[in-house]
């Protein structure tokens, strides 16, 4: 069975900046200096028994009880999404 696959993204504004999910796929320090936050966070909650995802501003965005289902809307949403 082949796994389907979320492409790795970065969107580049006008000043020359990017932002996307960190992947070892693409060697970033090959553009130039880093400056990492976390844009989300994927966490379980014992008293849903349910994998939530939030964003950096601590709202959830998403849940499921698979932690894979929530680690591949993750990265669509913010693949997808270039002001998150």
């Amino acid at each position: 069975m082949n796994a389907i696959t979320t492409p790795e993204v970065i969107h580049f504004q006008p000043d020359g900046t990017g932002a996307g999910l960190y992947t070892e796929v693409i060697d970033l320090k090959e553009i130039g200096v880093l400056d990492v936050s976390r844009a989300s966070n994927v966490e379980f909650n014992p008293a849903t028994q349910q994998w939530e995802v939030f964003d950096y501003t601590g709202h959830r965005v998403f849940t499921d009880p698979s932690r894979e289902t929530c680690l591949r809307w993750e990265r669509e949403y913010f693949n997808d999404t270039p002001t998150h």
